[in-house]
């Protein structure tokens, strides 16, 4: 079965896993500037899924690349001036697969990480499955899950990442409900740990919900054992995962830290989540049968057939099985069963799906912050589980309430065909042609019921077929590209990483393009620091700054840059700034064009300022009400406004206020990082940065640790009395460093117990 597993997905990804291919929608960079303008080909494989090119693949790769410089990868540069890179769960940034995949080239690595994922869902969902069912039940399960429609659809996403795992959290359960052992808690423990450092807490926690519900099921509905043991079982399970979450700790206080200051979570509270998108019926019909409008994304289907829309199919037999399970059940009064909890839990996943009255609005206010319409992953585990227990059902029993499935669903695709209002002819054969796969499937289906003397056989066929209906509603949602439309580098890009280079390390830079120039963060592949943000956990505060100033639109999703006239880019030390071909600044006095090209053009700003740099005129402003519009009218690089300005003289009250000289700030060292200065200096100064105010960035005068202040609304600045300092700035957040020691010294406990244990039981 190991060897099956492994050539379906080598078959999967053949062309990818053998040759100098991606699959990757990367292409998408080419209707942006400056690579739309420089090659030519502009036909897209994949538009839908632009995430991918513009969010996940340099999240991913700024992940590696801190990881194979030795440095862990808790800091962003390389966006919105700065933020943390790790709390941002979609760069998977340890994520064990991602780890496991760094000795790769970027596009080979996310290729390896793919074949992962659908190793761990086969190899998962069959274990669960094997427990109960037979070995080609088993299998056709764990292929109608690894196979399904979300994790093909989202495979490079890391939603499954962690989806893949789901299987194998539902097995921990149920083997600690089963008997309580050391080796069961540790599975437990693994299982969640790797789902938590996968990078989608929304999924890690439905999983965990709904793996409570599993729980209780099992342990006070079916009983396999005595109360009071299951009530054990059910604290060790619980257990097990607060020790997942210590394991996890570098990570989640990362992100608990962060998630309240970012974008995203601002936007929420101004705009809750509402009814889930795509919860109408015709997006029930694409749910349950992808390809019923159109086969996107390859083509413009008719109707909803988003890549949201879609994932939550896991096979037609999914659904007949659903419907035999179901009459199982009522006819033999079995309701204490595995299946039919399954049979309960699916009705409870699409009636949140698809907003039912009570079930959707208590889900929902519950999990407010989550995107909840990603439950169809529930969806298609069950419908893959569902599949397993009634073929493996059928092949033990009496095969009517399977045979009745299946004429049932067969009866709904055909009624639906006849009873749906297409708006052409062309749509409606476009349908038709959708549910052959699924006839086929439903066809070989009832061969195996009729045929009880080779049923071993037809559950092949039947496995054959799911394979093939479920490879062909997902073609070309991950297409295969040459390995050379990674990013390629263009005059322009070139030009910039040449400016780069010639630029001292002490002096950094950032840069802007303009309009979908250069968009972000597709300029982090490059190793460019750009002030614009792509990312919904981004600092709010930071993105706040720059809606007030410049009229920034950080409401929309691909926000783009459009003011040239601002000084806040000279605050922000953005030297290159970079546009179109026709793109052409008004003020020449401060942009001087360094490079013209087909692609785009380059301008350096003359009027740049330093990273750090001595605050001249400080403008306090106590009022809080008052504090925005202040903001609104001063030039950042002239003025720096702050609402507490901490003094401990006279003297430093009025070098701050009235200054009479200004220090000389030297920057002698620059990274990511860390900054080293040297500053001479007469008087008291405040010195300012267009680094973010952010919990752990620390202040130190020669080696003396001094406190860091807020400045200009969003960052961080520091005062330093008359003399000759050596200063350090350096990031150091504690909620990663103190998540660090925790995860070890729970892995270390977590090691050492059976050892302890054995050593007592032996004293005793």
């Amino acid at each position: 079965m190991a060897a099956f597993f492994y050539a379906l997905v080598l078959i999967y990804l053949f062309r990818p896993m053998t040759g100098r291919y991606v699959n990757l929608p990367v292409d998408f960079i080419n209707i942006l500037p400056p690579w739309g303008n420089w090659g030519h080909r502009h036909l897209l494989s994949n538009p839908e899924m632009n995430d991918l090119t513009m969010q996940i693949v340099p999240w991913a790769h700024q992940a590696r690349e801190a990881w194979r410089s030795l440095q862990f990868p808790i800091w962003n540069p390389l966006a919105g001036c700065g933020y943390p890179l790790l709390a941002n769960g979609q760069s998977s940034a340890m994520s064990p697969l991602r780890l496991l995949a760094l000795p790769l080239p970027l596009g080979y690595a996310m290729t390896a990480e793919a074949a992962m994922k659908l190793l761990i869902a086969l190899t998962s969902m069959y274990l669960f499955c094997r427990r109960r069912y037979d070995e080609l039940p088993s299998a056709i399960g764990a292929i109608s899950f690894a196979f399904c429609t979300f994790v093909s659809t989202w495979l490079h996403f890391p939603i499954v990442t962690v989806a893949v795992w789901l299987p194998a959290a539902f097995l921990a359960i149920e083997l600690l409900i089963e008997r309580c052992t050391y080796r069961r808690f540790v599975f437990a423990v693994l299982v969640w740990t790797a789902m938590l450092y996968g990078g989608h807490p929304e999924t890690v926690t439905h999983a965990t919900f709904f793996g409570g519900l599993f729980a209780l099921w099992i342990a006070f509905v079916e009983r396999p054992v005595p109360r009071r043991d299951a009530i054990r079982a059910l604290a060790l399970a619980a257990a097990a995962i607060f020790v997942a979450a210590l394991l996890a700790a570098p990570f989640i206080a990362t992100f608990a830290e962060t998630v309240k200051k970012s974008r995203r979570f601002q936007e929420l509270q101004v705009n809750p989540n509402g009814e889930p998108p795509f919860s109408d019926f015709p997006s029930a019909i694409a749910t349950f049968e992808p390809n019923f409008y159109g086969h996107a994304p390859a083509e413009k289907p008719s109707g909803p057939a988003t890549a949201e829309s879609i994932t939550g199919f896991a096979g037609i037999l999914g659904i007949a099985s659903w419907f035999a399970l179901l009459v199982q059940a009522v006819v033999r009064r079995r309701f204490r069963t595995r299946e039919f909890f399954l049979v309960v839990l699916a009705l409870i996943a699409v009636g949140i799906v698809f907003n039912w009255p009570v079930i959707s609005s208590l889900f929902h206010f519950v999990f407010r912050l989550a995107a909840n319409a990603r439950l169809r992953l529930l969806l298609c585990w069950i419908a893959a589980a569902l599949t397993a227990a009634a073929i493996d059902t059928a092949r033990r029993e009496r095969s009517i309430p399977f045979l009745l499935g299946v004429l049932a669903t067969a009866a709904f695709l055909l009624y639906l065909m006849l009873t749906f209002p297409f708006a052409t002819a062309a749509a409606k054969d476009t349908a038709m042609i959708a549910i052959l796969p699924s006839m086929v499937v439903l066809t070989v289906a009832v061969l195996f019921v009729l045929h009880v003397r080779g049923r071993h056989i037809a559950t092949m066929l039947a496995g054959a077929a799911i394979i093939a209906e479920l490879w062909t509603a997902t073609d070309g949602w991950n297409p295969v590209l040459p390995v050379e439309a990674m990013y390629p580098k263009t005059p322009l890009i070139a030009t910039l990483l040449r400016l780069q280079a010639a630029t001292p390390r002490n002096d950094p830079f950032r840069i802007v393009g303009i309009g979908a120039a250069l968009f972000p963060n597709a300029q982090a592949m490059y190793g460019l620091a750009d002030i614009r943000t792509h990312d919904p956990m981004a600092f709010g505060r930071y993105l706040g700054v720059l809606r007030l100033l410049t009229n920034f639109e950080t409401n929309e999703y691909f926000a783009k840059w459009q003011n040239l006239d601002t000084p806040l880019l000279n605050y922000l030390n953005v030297r290159y700034v970079i546009g179109d071909r026709g793109f052409d600044p008004k003020d020449r006095r401060r942009y001087q064009l360094l490079y013209e090209g087909r692609d785009g053009r380059i301008f350096e700003n003359r009027d740049v300022r330093p990273r750090f740099f001595a605050a001249h005129d400080i403008v306090l402003e106590f009022n809080h009400d008052r504090f925005a519009q202040t903001l609104m009218q001063h030039d950042f690089s002239k003025q720096t406004v702050v609402n507490i300005l901490p003094v401990d003289s006279d003297r430093m009250r009025q070098d701050l206020l009235a200054p009479k000289s200004d220090p000389i700030v030297q920057i002698v060292e620059a990274g990511d990082t860390a900054f080293r200065l040297r500053i001479r200096s007469q008087r008291h100064a405040l010195i300012v940065s267009s680094q973010p105010w952010w919990p752990g960035w620390r202040v130190s005068l020669n080696g003396r640790r001094i406190a860091p202040q807020l400045v200009n609304g969003a960052f961080f600045g520091f005062t330093i009395p008359p003399g000759d300092w050596d200063v350090r700035v350096d990031y150091f957040p504690a909620s990663f460093y103190g998540g660090l020691a925790g995860a070890i010294v729970t892995a270390l406990l977590l090691i050492s117990w059976p050892i302890a244990r054995s050593r007592i039981l032996r004293r005793g």
